[in-house]
């Protein structure tokens, strides 16, 4: 059983808990935890969509389990917790991943679609984080990380600036952070951190969709609408889940449990120069 000790008497891997994992974020944060030592248990509402997830992570060396679960499910998600925690012995990463975006201009965006929104990315970020905190708190110490845990919030830079046609979307993000921030300070006194990332513009997650639905309402192709967003960025390049799942692994480090209540912004990432 991971996190309860080996056979052989030597340091277990940790375990980290990744929602959202069906997502191309999620399924590389999962991924990354793995290559860094960590066994991984993936949740997403489909079970055969984690087959990805569970993939990589066995092919970066890790244990992987796939757990079906509704976020937005206060229930669910207690029992999802509890099956973990007695299955994998503890939980010491929790990586909050799922989330799901609407476009629509503000003056035609329903209250149905706004709290389907707020309820996966708002609602299911705090049950999720909630139920892995009281677990948390009843496990010891990680010898190896130092801490009983570290949350893991996935948010975006809308939660700063917001976005005309994402209204929902922005504020369920804005949740998010300023969830995390309290999260990082009322849980300080257990040894359980908190942080937040923002990935930047990520093309194989659900911008692609954004995308999409904006060449659709302006009647302009794909392509020209990705070509524009290109333009803004500073390397003129997207972000790659990859690298988004590495700044995650980096949180759930011995390095990284030092921090808590950080924002940590993946945007506009940029290559070393090789050597000479």
């Amino acid at each position: 059983m991971a996190g309860s000790g080996t056979s052989d008497g030597s340091t277990p891997r940790p375990v980290a808990l990744v929602t959202g994992a069906a997502g191309a974020i999620g399924s590389a944060s999962a991924v990354e935890l793995a290559a860094a030592g960590f066994d991984v248990c993936v949740v997403d509402l489909d079970r055969s969509a984690l087959a990805p997830a569970r993939a990589g992570v066995e092919s970066a060396g890790g244990t992987c389990r796939p757990y079906v679960c509704d976020v937005t499910s206060p229930g669910r998600v207690e029992a999802t917790v509890a099956e973990i925690v007695a299955e994998a012995g503890r939980v010491d990463v929790l990586v909050n991943g799922a989330g799901i975006v609407h476009v629509d201009d503000l003056l035609e965006l329903t209250f149905d679609t706004w709290r389907r929104v707020m309820s996966v990315n708002a609602d299911g970020t705090f049950l999720m984080g909630q139920a892995t905190a009281r677990a948390m708190t009843r496990q010891p110490p990680s010898a190896l990380l130092g801490r009983r845990g570290m949350i893991v919030n996935i948010s975006s830079a809308a939660a700063e600036v917001g976005r005309p046609t994402r209204a929902a979307y922005a504020a369920s993000k804005a949740v998010v952070k300023h969830l995390t921030m309290t999260q990082a300070l009322a849980l300080k006194h257990h040894a359980i951190a908190a942080c937040v990332v923002y990935p930047g513009e990520v093309i194989e997650g659900m911008l692609r969709s954004i995308f999409t639905d904006i060449a659709e309402a302006a009647g302009r192709s794909v392509e020209e609408v990705i070509g524009e967003a290109l333009r803004d960025q500073p390397t003129r390049q997207f972000q790659t889940a990859s690298q988004v799942g590495q700044r995650v692994a980096f949180l759930a480090s011995s390095a990284g449990m030092r921090f808590t209540g950080t924002v940590l912004w993946c945007d506009s990432h940029i290559d070393p120069v090789p050597p000479s």
